[in-house]
């Protein structure tokens, strides 16, 4: 993970497309635009490029003087020789978007009251709205004897901050060869404010990679009375320190350098008056810094605080004063860290405020002051430092409105919802897989019907934009305090939350099963799983006549019709090649009925029968060897069967982190819910839906569309302190495949009462059930139901089976 982090840190962005328009101007010249964006860093190129997309060919004006744009956080790198500047540079053009106007010229006032910049070279812009990422420049002549020191290549001082002065000093860190080695942080307020540490300890690394360590003495002199400002990371990094044998020195500032001697005088914070002098073999200075002269100059117009950072809300990041004004990056008095994490961040508020701000609409976006610092403590190493506003690690405290725990149908579809009603980043998703499973197709991949990358597709792919995914599973739940912690130690905070975890496959119930899915000269398969599913299709293939086995547990998990479904294809299958004759096929039930509602049991049966399926009852399957199979009946009697071929339907349960929270879950480990409103029986601002709940309904993707929809409802209503008031009937529907042209369809509610949706008899076999199930429903599923837009049939059935036939 560490070199992870270390590589992270070393990535540029990539070259533009090569930009044809012009930067020359007329002079004395008067422009207009819609939005005016002063400065073409990291802020101003996102801004330039968001709003370039959203507004009409030059409406948007970038004023950027520089021909060049620098990823500067690879400064520090170049400084330890990982890199080039080359490396970090790119021309303006290429990364300025095409549809907007880059002028190569620079601010040299602001008129906020008469919404008009004037230029360095004697030019007018007015402007609708102006976003200013200007950015720090550095103030050399703060410090006496620093920039003389800096020119000259042999006084050993240095800089990364600067693309002029960096390689610098990889230079010195080579010719050093013993020594004091310095390293100082300002008393202004800087960017990237990792880099100064980041230097000295890969100053180390690389004395002690040329054994030139042991002659040295590097000492690390910071304003700051801790090494950082997040403790969490403070704690860190003092050990690292400690390991390193780096010297702190606290509230220490810089104040002269004299090159001739190789001295630095320093002052103390506290008391200015009280001085030291330290000689050096190598100094790296972070040098003070300020915002540009145009925002120095800007005081009169109540733009800029009295240190002349611009003045704006910090969450809205709109101006106190000017409303049409915004301001992102270092310029900012917003107090957070100034990296081009925080820019990412902040640039996702400003785009959202300023263009409801266009529109005459309140923006409602906040910035959370979050920001990011991948401090690197070696060429190998790297410690990454996210945090909020008031020092509050990131990580380990992510909030949110709505947290959904569950990326399979119900956690997607209930995502989408409400990704058109909550904010961007609002919603959290909890889900440790990175694909989504179509799990009723799995039916007929070990059928050969369907191929296994049919029923599969990235997470990202099918999940909401502006949903954040982490990629995390939950470990356990504290209801009482609304939080979540997630297997890799994070606390996932939370307004209210949806439980969609599903029932997992509990193998080890069954003695030998697991070794016997795994092995594959074993004729042991099971579709309910994507692991395994594949290897159905080949036992089936593979089968040449004897005892095949179907099994079904004692509680009905999800989609209990899968397991009569293969046991159909696979009988049609072999009746096509010719082994029927040579074949004897049991279904073993732990049930005492094929299926929970009579009409479709009867219909069931009969199909059965006309195939000479055998089915026996309250048979429980304990144990699988190489060729036998161990039920358990009523009785406690055991009975040992020899098969050929066998296809279980395993044991399911909830997943452990929530049948473990006793405050969640009933007496049999699944989420307590309200039968109809889906609410938690304890918990208000829980809600659940599909396979891990406790409702009485078959756990079938039909049933999360009718379930979606009606949380949707309530939770919503739940949101704005209102009681729930849609309720769920208990809808569920299986279509239960019966041979390579026909099925039936089972429709039904909890009272087992059929609520079938075609005009005629479901439980008929039927060629429209089979196309059905393999073409129409794969395609609701994938652009309707996890989307949020399908919530069951009911609409349809008022259409074409109004009387309810």
């Amino acid at each position: 993970m560490n070199n992870f982090l270390f590589k992270l840190s070393f990535v540029s962005t990539n070259a533009g497309i090569f930009r044809h328009f012009s930067v020359s101007t007329a002079k004395n010249a008067n422009y207009s635009c819609k939005l005016l964006v002063l400065g073409g860093g990291s802020g101003g190129c996102t801004m330039a490029a968001k709003f370039a997309r959203r507004l009409k060919k030059d409406s948007v004006i970038v004023l950027e003087p520089s021909s060049d744009h620098y990823y500067q956080p690879l400064f520090t790198l170049v400084g330890a020789g990982v890199t080039s500047v080359s490396a970090t540079r790119r021309s303006a053009r290429s990364v300025l978007p095409p549809a907007a106007r880059w002028m190569q010229d620079s601010a040299e006032s602001i008129h906020p009251k008469e919404n008009v910049v004037k230029t360095t070279a004697g030019h007018t812009i007015s402007y609708e709205y102006l976003i200013v990422a200007v950015g720090l420049v550095y103030d050399y002549d703060k410090v006496p004897g620093l920039t003389e020191a800096l020119k000259d290549g042999k006084s050993g001082v240095s800089t990364i901050y600067s693309p002029d002065y960096c390689e610098k000093t990889w230079s010195d860190l080579r010719n050093f060869k013993g020594g004091e080695a310095v390293f100082t942080y300002p008393d202004t307020p800087i960017k990237c404010p990792g880099a100064p540490q980041k230097i000295a300890y890969l100053a180390d690394s690389y004395f002690t990679k040329t054994n030139v360590r042991s002659k040295s003495n590097i000492t690390y002199n910071t304003c700051l009375p801790v090494i950082f400002g997040v403790k969490k990371y403070a704690d860190a990094l003092m050990k690292v320190v400690k390991r390193k044998n780096i010297n702190v020195n606290y509230k220490t500032v810089l104040k002269e350098v004299r090159p001739d001697r190789r001295e630095a005088v320093f002052y103390n914070v506290d008391d200015k008056t009280k001085e030291s002098t330290q000689a050096y073999s190598l100094l790296h200075v972070t040098p003070p810094m300020r915002t540009p002269a145009v925002l120095q100059r800007a005081g009169a117009d109540a733009l800029v605080d009295a240190a002349g950072f611009l003045t704006v809300d910090k969450f809205s990041l709109q101006h106190t004063a000017y409303p049409n004004i915004y301001g992102i990056g270092d310029c900012t008095n917003t107090p957070n860290s100034k990296t081009a994490a925080a820019i990412a961040k902040q640039a996702a508020v400003v785009e959202y405020n300023l263009q409801a701000a266009i529109c005459g609409q309140a923006g409602r976006r906040a910035y959370d002051g979050y920001g990011a610092c991948p401090l690197v403590t070696s060429y190998n190493t790297c410690v990454l430092a996210e945090f909020l506003y008031d020092g509050v690690p990131h990580e380990n405290n992510s909030r949110c409105k709505l947290l959904v725990v569950g990326g399979g149908t119900g956690g997607c579809s209930v995502a989408w919802r409400f990704s058109k009603k909550l904010n961007d980043k609002d919603i959290i998703i909890l889900e440790p897989n990175k694909d989504h499973y179509y799990q009723p197709l799995f039916s007929l991949v070990g059928a050969g019907i369907k191929n296994f990358p049919e029923c599969h597709k990235p997470l990202r792919s099918v999940l909401p934009h502006n949903v954040l995914w982490l990629r995390d599973h939950a470990s356990s739940f504290d209801p009482c305090n609304n939080v979540v912690q997630t297997g890799c130690g994070f606390k996932v905070r939370y307004d209210h939350m949806v439980l969609a975890v599903g029932l997992v496959n509990d193998y080890d119930q069954i003695l030998g099963l697991r070794y016997a899915l795994s092995n594959p000269l074993a004729p042991a398969s099971t579709i309910y799983s994507p692991e395994y599913c594949q290897k159905c299709w080949c036992c089936i293939q593979g089968f040449k006549g004897g005892h095949a086995i179907f099994t079904f547990p004692k509680r009905a998990g999800k989609c209990s019709g899968a397991a009569q479904k293969i046991m159909y294809l696979a009988h049609d299958f072999w009746k096509k090649n010719n082994i029927n004759s040579v074949t004897n096929i049991t279904y073993n039930t732990a049930g005492n009925s094929l299926f929970g509602v009579p009409k479709y049991a009867a219909a069931l049966v009969k199909i059965t029968n006309d195939r000479n399926i055998i089915v026996n009852y309250n048979l429980d399957l304990i144990e699988v060897t190489q060729h036998r199979a161990v039920f358990l009946d009523v009785n406690g009697q055991t009975i040992i069967l020899p098969y050929k071929f066998l296809h279980v339907t395993p044991a399911m349960s909830p997943p452990r982190c929530l049948s473990e929270c006793s405050q969640l879950v009933d007496d049999s480990g699944y989420l307590d819910l309200d039968h109809h409103t889906l609410q938690h029986r304890r918990y208000a601002n829980i809600y659940g839906l599909g396979d891990c709940t406790n409702t009485p309904n078959s756990k079938t993707a039909a049933a999360v569309a009718k379930q979606s929809r009606v949380l949707e409802l309530n939770l919503w209503d739940t949101m704005y302190g209102k009681e729930p008031s849609a309720k769920y009937d208990g809808y569920g529907a299986c279509p239960m495949i019966t041979s390579y042209k026909t099925g039936i369809l089972a429709e039904f509610t909890y009272d087992k009462k059929p609520c079938e949706t075609f005009p005629f008899d479901q439980s008929k076999e039927r060629r429209s059930i089979y196309f059905l199930n393999k073409e129409v429903l794969p395609y609701i599923y994938w652009n309707k139901l996890i989307k949020g837009k399908w919530n069951g049939p009911t609409t349809l059935r008022k259409f074409i089976n109004p009387l309810g036939r």
